[in-house]
């Protein structure tokens, strides 16, 4: 299921005393394509030792989430055998895991610690912009090893809409369909992880990997769960707790070899002692397959390496790969999410005289306030304001704020929102203002009446383009919107 995020209609009316009736004001603002906020969570735990408990155990998220997430793990080399972890039964409130080992092993594998990222699916957005996007796939595409039966495929995958560029994606298998064996006191048949490869901004191929563990049927159908973020992406944004979490993410070069060939270490992307770190391959350039293990950790690298089965030979050695690295600076619980707030209020009225009195040819200015107090940016570009004048306001087009300005005056606030508002002329379809007279058509260019208005302005519609920055915790980002309108003298 894929969704998108955004604010849902929201209307004002607002009074402005002493001024008569006629100069109550509408003001809208609005987003498209409503849907729920997005959550994302990191954290660790230990894989229990299926030695003592041959069963999977639970793992609760440390808040729960709106609909049951994407989870990706990484494991770390503790037990000398090859493994890796299943993860199962993915609910709002947790999931299972259990350690598994391909035939060549005895099935029972030690304790290991785990880091993980779990997200809703959907396509969200980060704070700065930064697209991250989270599904599932339903496949039986296989790819394997030489000796193992059944014909290698893959599965073509398909971002919401092309991202800008090459993202980085981990991958996961979420459900056990397959298995034919009781996995409390054997090795796992079929064993199958998830593999990636064809990278490209709009999507790419993942298959189930059977490696050279040939025992079993063929796989049934599975489902992978894979979270994507743009290559080389940096940010930061807020935790629920209101702790400022630094993220990156980046996809390596084929420098990552196999077990026996040593550790190999790469950089995540920022420093923490903390940091929540999970990788997995994104090539498949040896023809064994294998996954990822982590071999090494500090607060600013990570070291891989390729682990297999040794079903068909003994050997662990592996042709150098390339992987996805996500990391965050420390555990979390996020629910990323925008949430515009708007204020208006009557600057000045000048009636002509030196008072403030709405006396008909008075000149009244509006100041419009919109701060984004969530920690996440509406989408891009959706950003609206619309002011409708009732009958007895005239709209002033005269230039606000000196020659060439336009009418309307959008002004960054602090902490600023990285929108960009610009003026060309009345006319300008690629401007961010826009004119109408009855609401639904913003064509209309105004011209000056004579008096600096034009009385068959109804609504005026201001268009920033970009992503409204969210809170990550220096303060709610805002814009200030100034206009002016005349008291009619009819």
């Amino acid at each position: 299921m894929i969704s998108t995020w955004s604010l849902a209609l929201a209307r004002f009316r607002t009074a402005q005393a002493p001024l008569c009736a006629v100069l109550l004001a509408l003001l809208a603002l609005c987003a498209p394509s409503v849907a729920a906020a997005g959550r994302i969570e990191a954290g660790t735990f230990t894989a229990h030792s299926t030695f003592d408990d041959p069963t999977p155990r639970r793992v609760t998220f440390q808040n729960p989430f709106d609909v049951p997430p994407i989870v990706v793990v990484l494991s770390d080399i503790a037990g000398s055998n090859s493994a890796a972890l299943r993860i199962t039964n993915v609910t709002t409130t947790g999931f299972d895991e259990l350690i598994l080992e391909p035939d060549a092993w005895d099935g029972p594998h030690v304790a290991q610690a785990i880091h993980y990222i779990a997200v809703e699916p959907g396509r969200h957005v980060l704070p700065g912009g930064s697209i991250i996007e989270a599904g599932r796939t339903v496949t039986s595409a296989i790819q394997r090893g030489s000796g193992v039966a059944g014909a290698a495929s893959w599965q073509s995958v398909s971002f919401s809409s092309a991202l800008p560029t090459t993202p980085s994606v981990i991958s996961q298998i979420q459900s056990a369909n397959s298995e034919t064996r009781n996995v409390a006191s054997q090795a796992s048949r079929p064993f199958i992880t998830a593999t990636l490869s064809g990278l490209s901004p709009s999507g790419f191929l993942v298959a189930l990997e059977r490696s050279e563990a040939d025992e079993g049927p063929a796989p049934s159908v599975e489902e992978i769960g894979w979270i994507a973020l743009p290559a080389g992406g940096t940010g930061v944004f807020q935790a629920i707790n209101s702790a400022a979490i630094s993220w990156s993410a980046q996809t390596t070069s084929a420098n990552i070899g196999g077990w026996d060939d040593g550790c190999f270490t790469n950089s995540f992307g920022l420093t923490s002692a903390s940091a929540v770190v999970v990788a997995k391959k994104v090539t498949r350039n040896g023809g064994d397959g294998g996954w990822l293990r982590r071999c090494s950790l500090s607060s600013s690298q990570i070291g891989l390496v390729v682990d297999e089965d040794t079903s068909n030979d003994t050997e662990r050695s592996h042709t150098n790969e390339s992987a996805s690295i996500f990391a965050f600076s420390d555990p979390f619980h996020a629910n990323l999410t925008a949430s515009l707030t708007v204020t208006k209020v009557r600057l000045a009225t000048d009636d002509g005289t030196g008072g403030d009195l709405g006396i008909p040819g008075a000149v009244v200015t509006y100041l419009i306030t919109v701060r984004n107090t969530g920690n996440a940016p509406p989408d891009e570009d959706s950003v609206v304001v619309t002011e409708e004048l009732p009958t007895g306001l005239d709209f002033l087009v005269s230039d606000i704020g000196g020659s060439g300005s336009g009418p309307v005056d959008f002004t960054e606030g602090t902490p600023a929102t990285g929108l960009i508002c610009t003026f060309a002329s009345l006319g300008s379809p690629s401007d961010c203002l826009s004119f109408s007279t009855d609401g639904s058509n913003y064509t209309y260019t105004p011209s000056d009446s004579g008096n600096g208005t034009d009385p068959g302005v109804r609504f005026v519609q201001i268009r920033p383009s970009g992503f409204m920055s969210g809170d990550t915790g220096s303060g709610a980002p805002q814009f200030t919107v100034r206009l002016r309108a005349r008291v009619d003298a009819d």
